[in-house]
């Protein structure tokens, strides 16, 4: 019986340093996610302030687009009419040219008459009325004659006068239409210029605009993206707060059964004392037990860690670099990818707490499990499922479904992608391990 309770004793007393060395790392661990969630509060604060500085930015750049959109459609307008305005004045510029043609051709028909008429009048103007005076045969005759002379003389001078008058008004027409087409062609030219500008300012703002909107998106998914690992962290540190309390509780418990051993041992020591005084004193013979204080057991005691494939197949995607299937670009694959068919049963890869069964961003559908082995934490990740069939803060078993394979998230056929954390998830995954060795792959 002594020496039972003394054992007892001993294995209490052997498993308090071992949940307080569990309780530490625990801690600790709570510590460091503490100071990350609140730097992705921090980060995620920063994004906020951008997002909205660059919405603003946007907001400034649609209103700019507005302004030019109008100033090009009052200058397509004012295009417009001067184009009106050009076609009439070439109209009235051509109608015009038509006159003067017509005018020309009626002078050059008459050209010979009228040079005849003009040397009449100016070679044989003074001759003129002595030969009328001679022809006339009376006085009466002669006055109508010279009458008659001056009157055509008049005609001829009116006709040729009126001829000049009007090729000058028509050429003075012509070089004033002209000039004012010149005015009018220079000014719509000037227009045209003007909208060409405008046009590639519109242009630049437009590829502004696609660029902050980009920039937009980018900042909403990196906003998303924040929001969902401190989601993730804070569910870590909720699970951790109830692994705690579980040590602490256990510690009460193992304190508890250690103190009501201890006061067995001495009260059963005590009594063996007592008998054994009492033989002593009959037969001075006996001496009494001696009980010696347990030895403290080593703490750290290194087993395997006991991971199981959480499906399958083969992998199409090793850990490590690799250029992004999706994008192009040069990258490291944080986990491997195992290929089997889709709706393939997916299991956790050992006993632990779910942390996250839900849809993320560029994940798709996925389960994240947390791993207490031998008192060091480690992480799951099964990612692009088809379905889930655990919930978050759900305890799980080695080999316990969580899901089936799929396809969904940024993925470009069915496969698991499966990360190994020692540690803790945290965004950029600077814990992330290859799981090839501790899967058998």
């Amino acid at each position: 019986m002594k020496r039972s309770l003394a054992l007892g004793l001993c294995v209490s007393l052997l498993a308090m340093p071992v949940m307080a060395t569990e309780k530490d790392t625990l801690k600790a661990r709570q510590d460091r996610l503490s100071n990350e969630l609140e730097e992705s509060k921090k980060a995620q604060a920063e994004t906020d302030a951008e997002l909205e500085i660059t919405e603003a930015e946007r907001d400034a750049v649609k209103t700019e687009i507005h302004v030019v959109d109008d100033r090009l459609n009052e200058l397509s307008e004012q295009i417009a009419i001067q184009q009106h305005e050009v076609d009439t004045a070439r109209a009235e510029l051509e109608s015009t040219r038509q006159q003067l043609s017509v005018q020309e051709e009626y002078l050059e028909s008459q050209k010979e008459l009228v040079n005849e008429r003009l040397r009449v009048l100016q070679v044989h103007e003074d001759t003129s009325y002595l030969q009328v005076i001679f022809e006339s045969r009376s006085f009466g005759d002669f006055v109508t004659r010279a009458m008659t002379a001056h009157t055509i003389a008049e005609q001829d001078r009116e006709l040729i006068h009126n001829y000049m008058s009007e090729m000058e008004r028509l050429e003075s027409l012509e070089s004033t239409q002209r000039t004012q087409l010149s005015f009018i062609k220079q000014k719509e030219r000037e227009l045209v210029i003007t909208k060409q500008d405008l046009d590639r300012t519109a242009e630049k703002k437009r590829d502004l605009l696609v660029e902050l909107n980009e920039q937009v998106e980018q900042l909403e998914l990196e906003k998303m993206t924040r929001s969902e690992e401190q989601a993730v962290m804070a569910e870590q540190n909720r699970i951790i707060n109830e692994q705690l309390e579980a040590i602490a509780t256990a510690e009460r418990e193992a304190a508890e059964a250690a103190e009501r051993a201890k006061r067995e041992a001495e009260a059963r020591a005590a009594e063996e004392r007592a008998q054994a005084e009492a033989e002593a004193r009959e037969s001075e013979l006996e001496e009494a037990p001696e009980v010696t204080a347990p030895t403290e057991a080593p703490t750290n005691v290194s087993t395997s860690t006991g991971f199981v494939r959480p499906v399958s197949g083969y992998v199409s995607s090793p850990f490590g670099p690799r250029d992004n299937p999706l994008t192009g670009v040069p990258e490291i694959h944080k986990g491997i990818d195992l290929v089997n068919a889709s709706g393939t049963p997916i299991v956790s890869s050992a006993p632990g707490v779910v942390i996250k069964a839900a849809p993320a961003t560029g994940y798709g559908n996925v389960v994240f499990v947390s791993h207490v082995i031998n008192g060091e934490i480690w992480t799951t990740v099964y990612a692009h499922l088809n379905a889930i069939t655990v919930g978050a803060g759900q305890q799980v078993a080695a080999g316990q479904t969580v899901g089936t394979l799929g396809n969904t998230g940024w993925s470009t056929g069915p496969h698991l992608h499966f990360e190994l954390h020692r540690g803790k998830w945290a965004p950029g995954q600077p814990n992330a391990i290859d799981p090839a060795p501790y899967i058998g792959y």
